[in-house]
């Protein structure tokens, strides 16, 4: 007789090892969506507001965690990832073209180093798309940034001077950035909502009380972009919700003309929107982007067809890099539009596959919510819509270690999944 077998009381029993092989894996993911989402540990390791050198080489060790994780998970679910992989070959191929830029980067080093981090973060994707269903990322991701929320609130009342921007008045909780935390707040709204709506499902309750906090602290960030983008996205889950009901030659209709609105909106937005805001005076962050882009734009066109390389374009090593900081004034870390960042990494081929790769996961993610509206593929549409728009003036598209691109990514692959028809 065993020792476990002569002292049972003293041990787990079969039900509770179970409970905890099957919650292990949800606490773990749950953790990394806040670390990803940039909470904490960037205001933790940040001197004078600002991340330097050694602050960033503290923030690479944080993800080693995540990391690891992400192994252990893909090992154990090893046969499902692989394939899984393999039905999201748009996505793949925009990964590998990262790893190709290194050939010809500004800053090979970089490249490689930035593009093995993407290649953890694509990981992680196709783990978290063959462990869990739409409606449990969804409850993860909701609950994740709406513990998230709560503390940027206590943060708020027990260290103000530290909770808001200084000189600003605008809130950004438990991180850094207030565009940053405006985002977290929308995309936490939009599942908060979705939860909320989700007849399907249990959590109706818990999914209003987090859209609730979401929205107070989404107005709280002063941030419009994530405004605009999470309006965006409820316009499209309503619009989902609504073509579900319709049928025959009415639905054709109501797509067809959604579908050619959305275009003009996302164009009108992408031409209008900073000026717009900037016009308003709603984020006094937004001055200065339009000029900046323009130099953007003539570095781009420097490498079209291939770009300067993944990730290497703003580094302190890169010349037209230091040459756009000194005309502007300000040391931007990104181009401050995803779009623009992916043809400085990887030209017009990476952004005609990351193209290749978002028509394809919202035809599916589309046909999924209309065929299986009981299952929670409502929120996959709306959160695609959303990081489009936020990426309007953001840059988390094709982004290493982002929680955006990662959620992106698990979108991808759940749709490739679960639509055969790809």
């Amino acid at each position: 007789m065993t020792a476990a077998s002569q002292f049972p009381s003293h041990g787990l029993g079969r039900h509770e090892r179970a409970r905890m092989v099957v919650l292990a894996p949800q606490v773990a993911v749950w953790v990394t969506l806040v670390i990803l989402s940039g909470a904490l540990l960037p205001l933790m390791a940040a001197s004078g507001g600002a991340l330097d050198d050694r602050a960033r080489g503290l923030l690479r060790l944080g993800v080693l965690p995540i990391y690891a994780t992400t192994l252990i998970l893909a090992l154990r679910h090893a046969d499902a990832v692989a394939r899984s992989l393999l039905r999201s070959v748009p996505l793949l191929a925009l990964v590998a073209l990262q790893f190709a830029t290194v050939l010809w980067s500004i800053s090979p080093g970089t490249s490689l180093r930035r593009a093995v981090a993407l290649a953890m973060t694509l990981i992680l994707s196709h783990v978290l798309a063959v462990v869990f269903t739409p409606r449990q990322l969804l409850w993860l991701v909701a609950s994740a940034l709406g513990a998230c929320m709560v503390a940027s609130l206590a943060m708020m009342a027990l260290s103000p001077s530290l909770a808001f921007v200084p000189g600003d008045g605008a809130l950004r909780g438990i991180y850094l950035n207030k565009n940053v935390f405006g985002w977290s707040a929308g995309i936490g709204t939009v599942a908060g909502v979705m939860l909320a709506c989700d007849r399907g499902g249990d959590r109706r309750r818990q999914g209003a009380v987090i859209a609730g906090l979401g929205a107070v602290c989404l107005g709280l960030s002063h941030s419009s972009t994530s405004l605009v983008a999470a309006a965006a996205a409820l316009v499209v889950a309503g619009f989902f919700v609504a073509l579900g009901r319709a049928r025959g030659l009415g639905r054709a209709l109501m797509l067809v003309s959604f579908i050619v609105a959305a275009g003009m909106m996302l164009a009108f937005l992408g031409l209008l929107l900073v000026p717009l805001l900037d016009a308003l005076g709603k984020d006094a962050t937004l001055t200065g982007r339009v000029p900046m882009w323009q130099l953007i734009d003539a570095r781009i066109a420097e490498r079209l067809w291939l770009g300067h390389g993944y990730q290497a374009f703003w580094t302190p090593g890169s010349d037209p890099a230091w040459t756009i900081w000194s005309q502007i004034g300000w040391h931007s870390p990104h181009a401050h539009n995803g779009y623009r960042d992916i043809l400085l990494g990887s030209g017009v081929a990476g952004l005609v596959l990351a193209a290749w790769t978002m028509q394809r996961t919202l035809r599916h993610a589309a046909r999924l919510s209309l065929l299986r509206p009981m299952q929670g593929w409502l929120w996959p549409n709306a959160f695609l819509a959303q990081v489009l728009v936020l990426n309007l003036t953001e840059s988390t598209l094709v982004a290493q270690n982002d929680l955006q691109w990662m959620l992106t990514g698990t979108i991808v692959a759940l749709c490739a999944n679960h639509d055969r028809r790809a």
